[in-house]
Formats: structure tokens, C-alpha cells, sequence
């Protein structure tokens, strides 16, 4: 399957956002698309989705073409269970399978060399292909298996989606599409809301899947090892380059330099002929040279300068100082209805802290971030915030301060004070709105020029502590570095979240690691916390690490288990008596019995699962065989074997959701100390 676009224009706001864009994608490729924020990649991505027809030129597919696109932003209310929202991708699916069953009945009925057969056979191979080519016997299994790589355990299957998060959501959507098993996959950041093992998770599926891949990121090691092509949007104008993102920098980097050469070539060239013309143009007796040379000028092509990219630039205003003690937590914990989102716990932030929150998504390190800011209270204990303390918030998804309906100067005046109202326009230059992009409305805003935006009006304001829940997100490379040098310069205390290692290591000075509800401390920046975490595994304290450090680099391996040391309700940080640590053994000990033949259970039962779903899939194919299909008993045999397998399967699946649900609970009632 493949797809092009030819010559495709588009104009938005008077502005040509595609310039004669033209390229073809096919044979499994992965592209990844890049550019600076606003240069029309996501533009790009909804043209070939079909949401935006092109003012010129085309978007041309193979008929019965099927698309999946994921958007940067999308808010989701199903009210339905996420096992139901996931399996009603497959509702043609379980039609198909519906009518096969009631076309089996008819056959039975009806003489086989009838002309009513022949008709209801005809269709019934017609059904058998859309079955299986949508692996129709495994869904469940499948929906099973994608929602885990996503993050979601067995119990959030039989959640209302509408409980999940912004960025959870976002999973739900993408969850979909990969289940869809689109022809051609769009995706716009699709990493944006995904934790590290997820993101491998994911790296590893797009890296197999059957289908053309065009995206957006911002993250180099994704590109480098998915992309065969780079597709750059500069000014409207596409260009295309082979291989991976580390080697599109440096065929760029070799472009701009024959292009700068080639300029100065020509300006040197051309300069020389002007002088001849200039020295000559009275001599009559080179007249005929002069306006050979006249000729020649103006047939030449002008070249240009390689392109130059804007990036943000600006830095913090240094506050004065404030407390010692900025903020504090003081035994307080959060529970969201019946379930426990942090444990009881207390933190102080002070005066120059450089604090990093670090755990799996749903963790709680976002309602932590609520507390501190105290856009929600703890549900119990309390919050102090320092007399000097004067705090700024960045939220990751929600966007209630900066209204649609407004346009960017008057978002920005919003919180510029009246002194500096006159320098507003300078100031939304540097984050790259200039000329009429100042007029531009918040509703049309790309996802980094609102990040960007945001950005911006937090100048305005003499924090002495930033409160940063995923900054980063819909930055491109270059302005995230602009990010995090301001940050580097900025002498307030900092709390952030972020999934990017490298941000994490060059300003965090404290780490907070959220496991299980409890919060952990550990000093210096991540590739320290790492390590930490590497002696508490060789010491015994845990039983796996998240990550591993090989090579000096930082790899996933696996997902945190329960701190064989884990502090009670009450502190993290107060010792335990001899029979508070034997209560402690005897209840570990006894999850453990429970935990680890379950588990066992559930490891057969994936085996039994996968051994029988491939069988299926094996039958399948040989039925589609001629000499297998005229030959009645053997034909017989495979549809005797399948049934049997589809009756294990529709035992077995149930009892392996049964098993995990099962496991869930055990391991949420230990982790609530019952």
C-alpha cells in the first residue's frame, strides 16, 4: 500500500503554510516529519488524513486505502468501559463473524451443488478473508496485549474512559489505531503522553507493523532508530533526506554549506562582471563585450542563502529572595474517591531546591504537582506556603488560562503589568510571534506555539518557584534547549516533571520518585537516581529496577517492584520496631504466596492463549488452499480442530482476565497495607 502528494498547497490566514509539497510513501516506510514549531507538519499530517483539502494539487491513495491519524490534543467522554471502546474497533469484525456463523447454518441446509450454495459459499469466503486478515479469532487477546504495552492494567479494561486523565486518553486513541491496523499510520507526537516503557513498547511495535508511517517528533532517539527518510518543512517548502535523523543533520548541515559556498561563488562572479561593465561601459570599442557581459547577468539565476531557523530565546527574571522554606507538605495524602493516589507523606521544598518527579504515568507526580501548586487540596494534612513565596504553575494538559477566543497580544497582555505593556510585542518576538502572528487566535495555535505562548506570559511574573508539570511537550529540539538553559540560570526553586533524561540530568538536583503512592528522596539528577536504584536492587532492598545503565547508557528493563524496605503510613523516614519489621516480613511473605503461583497461572495461560491462536491463524491459511479446500475430509478435520481451539480460547481468555484481575487486586490490597 502506498500513498502521494503532489504539488499540495495550503494557505491559512493568508499565510502559504505548504508550498508544492510533493512525495510518495510506500513499502512499510517510516518517515518522520520535522520542523520548527508552526511550519506546518501537523498542516501536513491533516492533509493527508483528509481533514484539510489542499487550495492546490493533491492527495492521491490506492482505493479501499485505509488511514489512522493521532492529533497532538484530543479530549475523549466515552462513558463506556475501555475493553468495550477497544473491541468497538472491531465491530465489522464481530459482524463478519456473526454472519459467518448463520451462513455455516445455511449451508448445512441446502444442497452443495445448488446455485444458492455457490452464492452463500462466495460470500462466506468473502467474510473468512476480512476475519482473518483483522485476526479475528484473537481480539480480545489482542486488545489484552495492547493495552498492557500501553500502560493499562487487566482492571482499567473494565474502567469508564471517561475516569482517565488528559494523557491517558490520549493512550485510549492510540490504542485504537494500533488495533485498527490502518494501511497508513499518522501520528502527531505520539510520544508526548507516553512514559519510557511504553515509548520502548511502542518503538518496538511501529518498528514491525505493515503499514506506511509518517510522524512527528521531537525525539531524536525514536527517529534514529524508526526512520528511513526525513522529511523537513522550512518556509513551506519540503525537503527530503535519506536515512535517520543523526544523518539528516548532517546531510543538512552539508547542504547549507554547498549553498552558502554556491552563494558566495556566485556573488563573486557576478561582482566581477559588474566591474568590467562598470570600468568598460564608455569604451566604444567594447561595447559588444559590455553588453555580452549585461546579457549574461541578467540570465542569471539568483541563488540564495541557506535557510536560517528561529528558536526562542529568553530567560527568567531572577526573583528576590524569598524563605527558606518556600513550600511545604505537611501529613497529607490524596485519594480520588475509594482510591489511594499518594500515601501519607511530607515534603518541604526550599530556597534553591532543583527537584525532578519521576514514576510511571498515573504515578500521582501530576497531583503532586496540584498540591504543591495548590490547585487541589490534600485530602487530608495541610499546606503552607512561605510568606515571601510568589509561585507560577505550567500545567501539562490543561489550557483554562490562555481563552480560544482571544488572540496572542491580548493573551500575553493579559498578565503584563502596566509598565511594561509597551514592550509586549518585543517580548512575543523572542518566543517567534512576529509581524501579524501577534493577531493570531489562541484557538488556531499549533500545541508548541501554545506551550511557547505559556511560556511567555510566565515572564511576566517574579516567581521565586516554578511549578513545571512536561514543559518540553510540542517543543522542538532547539527551543527545548533554549528551555533549559533559562532554567539553568534561573536562581528560584524549580519542581518539574519531564521524560526527557537529558533535561532531567542537567537541572535536577533532588529526585522524588513516586512508587506504589509512596514518595521517595534521593539527591542528585537522574543518571544518580539510576544508579541509586541499581545499589538497592544488588543490595537486595528491591526486586527489579526500572532501568539499567550499560555502556554509560540508560536502557528500561523492566517495571519497579514494591521496595522491600517500604516505610509505613505514618513517614518514609522513621525507623520501625522489631515487631513493626516482623509484621512487615510476614505480610510480604504472605503476597508473595499469593502473588507468584497466580502469576504462574497467567504465564500458562498466555502460552495456551498464543500456542492456540496461532494454530487458528495456521488453519486459516490452509483452508484458503484449493487442494485442501476440495479434499471434504480433510477440510472436516481442520474445521473440527478450529472449533476446538476457538471453545479453549473462549475458555481460556476469560480465565486469564479473571487471573489478573485477581493479581490486581491482591497487589493494590498490599500496597494499601491490608
Amino acid at each position: 500500500m502506498s500513498f502521494s502528494v503532489s504539488e499540495a498547497t495550503c494557505i491559512l490566514g493568508g499565510r502559504k503554510i505548504l508550498d508544492r509539497a510533493s512525495f510518495r510513501i510506500g513499502d512499510g516506510e517510516r518517515v518522520a516529519l520535522v520542523g520548527e514549531n508552526g511550519s506546518g507538519k501537523s498542516t501536513l499530517l491533516k492533509c493527508v488524513a483528509g481533514l484539510i483539502t489542499p487550495d492546490s494539487g493533491e492527495v492521491s491513495y490506492a482505493k479501499g486505502t485505509t488511514i489512522g491519524y493521532l492529533p497532538q490534543e484530543a479530549v475523549i467522554n466515552f462513558e463506556s468501559p475501555l475493553r468495550r471502546e477497544l473491541m468497538s474497533v472491531f465491530e465489522h469484525v464481530l459482524g463478519a463473524e456473526a454472519e459467518m456463523r448463520e451462513l455455516e447454518h445455511k449451508m448445512g441446509e441446502i444442497p452443495h451443488d445448488s446455485k444458492e450454495f455457490e452464492k452463500i459459499s462466495h460470500r462466506y469466503d468473502e467474510l473468512h478473508h476480512l476475519v482473518l486478515h483483522h485476526g479475528g479469532y484473537s481480539l480480545e487477546s489482542e486488545v489484552g496485549r495492547v493495552a498492557a504495552g500501553l500502560g493499562f492494567s487487566a482492571a482499567d479494561l473494565d474502567r469508564p474512559c471517561c475516569e482517565f486523565s488528559g494523557g491517558w486518553q490520549m493512550r485510549i486513541l492510540l490504542a485504537k489505531l494500533l488495533l485498527e491496523k490502518p494501511d497508513i499510520l499518522l501520528l502527531d507526537e505520539p510520544t508526548n503522553h507516553l512514559d519510557l516503557e511504553s515509548i520502548l513498547w511502542f518503538e518496538e511495535w511501529v518498528r514491525t507493523a505493515p503499514c506506511d508511517i509518517l510522524m512527528v517528533s521531537h525525539e531524536r532517539a525514536f527517529m534514529d532508530n524508526l526512520s528511513a527518510r526525513i522529511f523537513e518543512l522550512h518556509r513551506g517548502m519540503l525537503w527530503i533526506y535519506k536515512g535517520n535523523y543523526s544523518s539528516y543533520l548532517i546531510q543538512r548541515e552539508e547542504r547549507y554549506e554547498n549553498m552558502r559556498r554556491a552563494y558566495e561563488n556566485q556573488q563573486t562572479h557576478k561582482n566581477q562582471i559588474q566591474r568590467f561593465i562598470d570600468r568598460n561601459r564608455a569604451d566604444k570599442s567594447r561595447a559588444a563585450q559590455v553588453q555580452s557581459r549585461i546579457r549574461t547577468l541578467k540570465k542569471m539565476e539568483d541563488l540564495s542563502l541557506p535557510p536560517t531557523y528561529k528558536t526562542i530565546h529568553f530567560s527568567f527574571p531572577q526573583p528576590e529572595r524569598g524563605n527558606k522554606e518556600v513550600i511545604s507538605l505537611i501529613d497529607c495524602d490524596k485519594w480520588y474517591g475509594a482510591r489511594p493516589i499518594l500515601r501519607p507523606f511530607s515534603l518541604t521544598v526550599y530556597r534553591g531546591d532543583r527537584i525532578a518527579l519521576v514514576g510511571l504515568n498515573g504515578a500521582g507526580k501530576s497531583t503532586l504537582m496540584k498540591l504543591l501548586a495548590g490547585a487541589e487540596p490534600p485530602s487530608h494534612g495541610r499546606r503552607i506556603a512561605g510568606t515571601q513565596t510568589v509561585l507560577e504553575y505550567f500545567s501539562q494538559y490543561q489550557y483554562d488560562d490562555i481563552n480560544p477566543e482571544s488572540d496572542v497580544m491580548s493573551t500575553a497582555l493579559e498578565k503584563a503589568p502596566p509598565d511594561q505593556s509597551a514592550n509586549v510585542r518585543d517580548m512575543l518576538g523572542a518566543f517567534l510571534f512576529s509581524g501579524d502572528d501577534v493577531f493570531k487566535g489562541v484557538g488556531v495555535l499549533s500545541g508548541g506555539e501554545k506551550t511557547r505562548l505559556r511560556l511567555a506570559r510566565m515572564l511576566y511574573s517574579r516567581a521565586n518557584i516554578l511549578l513545571m508539570d512536561e514543559p518540553t511537550n510540542h517543543l522542538d529540539v532547539a527551543s527545548r534547549a533554549t528551555l533549559e538553559r533559562a532554567l539553568a540560570q534561573y536562581e528560584g526553586s524549580l519542581v518539574f516533571v519531564s521524560h526527557d533524561r537529558v533535561f532531567m540530568d542537567r537541572l535536577a538536583t533532588k529526585v522524588l520518585e513516586i512508587y506504589n503512592g509512596i514518595i521517595r528522596h534521593y539527591p542528585g539528577n537522574f543518571t544518580d537516581y539510576i544508579h541509586a536504584k541499581q545499589r538497592e536492587l544488588a543490595e537486595g532492598l528491591i526486586d527489579s529496577a526500572p532501568f539499567m545503565i550499560t555502556d554509560g547508557k540508560i536502557h528500561f528493563s523492566g517495571s519497579l517492584r514494591a521496595a522491600k524496605d517500604e516505610r509505613t503510613m505514618e513517614t518514609a523516614a522513621r525507623k520501625k520496631s522489631k515487631e513493626e519489621k516482623r509484621n512487615e516480613a510476614e505480610r510480604r511473605n504472605e503476597f508473595n504466596r499469593k502473588k507468584r503461583p497466580l502469576e504462574e497461572e497467567i504465564k500458562k495461560l498466555e502460552r495456551v492463549i498464543h500456542k492456540a491462536e496461532t494454530r487458528i491463524a495456521e488453519i486459516d491459511q490452509l483452508l484458503t488452499q484449493p487442494d485442501i479446500y476440495t479434499d471434504a475430509s480433510r477440510c472436516a478435520e481442520l474445521v473440527s480442530e478450529k472449533k476446538t481451539l476457538k471453545t479453549l480460547l473462549e475458555k481460556s481468555i476469560p480465565l486469564w482476565e479473571e487471573k489478573n484481575r485477581t493479581l490486581d487486586e491482591i497487589k493494590r490490597q498490599f500496597a494499601l497495607g491490608h
